[in-house]
């Protein structure tokens, strides 16, 4: 197994090349000894394409404690290209937020979940009490839409999320929107790890079909979601995705081929400066420590 906290560059973003164990237990270390809060990036095609064209959100992933491979062709990819390490494994969002649930059930770790379709983050909770026994979620808000962005309703997410003092704060508000409103409120929320989960409570909670494993371990489970919602992601994974995406899987053959020199870096970057104050082990299977929740 790689070293951890080592980085593999795709599309000029850097992903930390870890399991899901190992960005479980990682998570559960920044809980505890980060000094400041901190939020973790789960990256995909469509994020490479939005990093292109938006400086916010590029230095919201220079600036994160950890960003994950949440997308099989970016795994593709670092194995296609012939100038960077491979990553060892797909680490989804979605599947995230399974695992840091069964964290949940047995350190005691608090979550809460901010965001999703109206609903969605109710019907997840009960889900996920149902299947992690024990998991502690503190709490669930979904702030209206039309009045999201107000002082108001943005007091009103403060006011609840304090009351709730969650250890972990999972964002589902889509892509750039969840990164970005992280980034601009974490600090005075105070939460010690926040991450941006998209469409997760929805998919938890039964709303969304996921694709079947066999679909996702293809790396077609993007097909799978156009199938179900065309109207609205035609333009993300047609229009914008592929044409990256094919660019991406161009380049990489040729560099592999000779017909391109790549460009002067690492073939791992070095590691982000927070994540090596921590001391970053393996994680078993099952912990042997329970993590103290703030």
């Amino acid at each position: 197994m790689p070293p951890l906290n080592k980085q593999v560059v795709i599309a000029e973003t850097r992903f930390d090349n870890i399991t899901m164990t190992q960005a479980v237990e990682c998570i559960l270390q920044l809980v505890q000894k980060a000094n400041v809060p901190q939020h973790i990036c789960t990256g995909n095609m469509d994020h490479l394409a939005l990093l292109k064209q938006d400086a916010e959100f590029r230095a919201i992933y220079s600036s994160a404690a950890l960003v994950l491979a949440d997308g099989m062709p970016i795994v593709w990819l670092s194995k296609l290209r012939p100038d960077t390490a491979n990553l060892v494994e797909r680490v989804a969002g979605s599947d995230l937020l399974y695992e840091l649930c069964r964290a949940s059930a047995w350190t005691g770790l608090k979550l809460f979940f901010l965001g999703g379709l109206p609903g969605a983050t109710e019907a997840a909770k009960k889900v996920l009490e149902e299947r992690f026994p024990g998991v502690q979620v503190c709490g669930t808000y979904c702030p209206p839409k039309e009045t999201f962005d107000t002082p108001e309703e943005q007091a009103k997410i403060a006011q609840i999320l304090k009351a709730a003092n969650p250890d972990i704060l999972l964002v589902g508000l889509g892509a750039p929107k969840q990164e970005k409103w992280i980034a601009r409120h974490k600090m005075q929320l105070g939460v010690p790890v926040s991450i941006g989960v998209g469409g997760s409570f929805e998919m938890a909670a039964g709303m969304v079909s996921r694709a079947p494993r066999l679909v996702q371990r293809i790396g077609m489970e993007w097909v799978w979601r156009l199938l179900q919602d065309p109207k609205r992601l035609y333009h993300r994974y047609i229009g914008r995705d592929l044409p990256l995406l094919m660019h991406l899987v161009t380049e990489a053959g040729l560099l592999r081929l000779g017909l391109k020199k790549p460009k002067p870096r690492p073939l791992i970057e070095e590691p982000r400066p927070l994540v090596t104050r921590i001391n970053m082990t393996t994680a078993p299977a099952e912990p042997s420590e329970a993590v103290v929740p703030k």
